[in-house]
């Protein structure tokens, strides 16, 4: 059993820190994208569904699931044209793309996740103005090829990734880009033992990163993007060590249906009837 409990949050403080993320709201201003900052990915139905979170730490309510659905969808879809020179395009950097990455994994979208492997590297690359080091390309590459081929064998390459940080994002880099990197190459190596021990470090230190007096109210602390990401994708592979972890909501790791469940399509439902200011009987009968 892996047990890392979150660090105290209060959902009525959930707000974004000023220390930059890739934010994902059309016709709000930009932050810039900061190395130091997690870079995630931002998005207004991020912030609720950290919320939502907050109270339903199993992530097993259909309603955390529709604010799920709607940041999956919010941050996918900037990735899966690729032929986009203005709006979100422009404004997408490598983590933005690895946000993505990581929401395909959790939603088992395999449709997004086919569009954002065919993504140009270095597209994000020449989005990115030097903000991020190489190895956050290197990374996004293995990402891509270790979905198309599977992650066996990906091991030796993800261990060499140097994660020496060149532009001030030595910690970030430590305490949260690293730590997944990790955890990918026990999955890739097949070493259940070792992803369990290495998972269980990664939480340790993202829970490190996020109870602080700067980020500990942040949306991205709530849970674990990266980290869920790669669970999940072990699940499907087998993988079947019990994790008990709010950071790691058990809703979207044992219920790979989630986003196509018929507790989502009536949540859709009740909300489509709200909106339309009907009563389920005017809008039936």
């Amino acid at each position: 059993m892996i047990e890392v409990p979150r660090h105290a949050i209060d959902a009525r403080s959930i707000r974004e820190v000023d220390a930059g993320s890739v934010a994902a709201v059309v016709g709000r201003s930009r932050r810039p994208a900061r190395a130091a900052g997690p870079n995630f990915s931002r998005s207004m139905d991020g912030i609720l569904l950290a919320r939502m979170l907050v109270a339903d730490p199993g992530g097993l309510r259909s309603r955390t699931w529709y604010f799920a659905r709607a940041t999956e969808r919010t941050v996918t879809r900037r990735f899966r044209a690729s032929g986009i020179e203005y709006g979100f395009d422009r404004h997408d950097k490598v983590a933005g793309w690895r946000a993505g990455f990581w929401w395909a994994l959790i939603a088992r979208d395999f449709e997004a996740m086919g569009e954002l492997v065919d993504y140009p590297v270095e597209r994000l690359r020449e989005l990115g103005d030097g903000t991020f080091d190489e190895f956050h390309y290197e990374w996004a590459r293995l990402l891509q090829s270790a979905w198309r081929h599977g992650p066996k064998g990906a091991y030796a390459a993800a261990r060499a990734l140097d994660t020496t940080s060149r532009v001030g994002a030595q910690q970030v880099t430590d305490l949260l880009v690293r730590p997944a990197i990790e955890v990918f190459a026990r999955l890739a190596d097949g070493d259940s033992e070792g992803f369990d021990r290495q998972l269980t470090h990664a939480l340790r230190l993202h829970r490190g990163f996020f109870d602080t007096d700067v980020w500990g109210h942040d949306p991205e602390g709530v849970f674990s993007l990266p980290l869920l990401a790669l669970v999940c994708w072990a699940r499907d592979l087998g993988y079947r060590t019990p994790i008990k972890s709010e950071y790691l909501p058990a809703g979207f790791i044992d219920r790979p249906d989630w986003l196509h469940s018929p507790e989502l399509a009536g949540e859709l439902q009740r909300i489509e009837v709200a909106k339309a200011g009907l009563t389920p009987a005017k809008a039936f009968g």
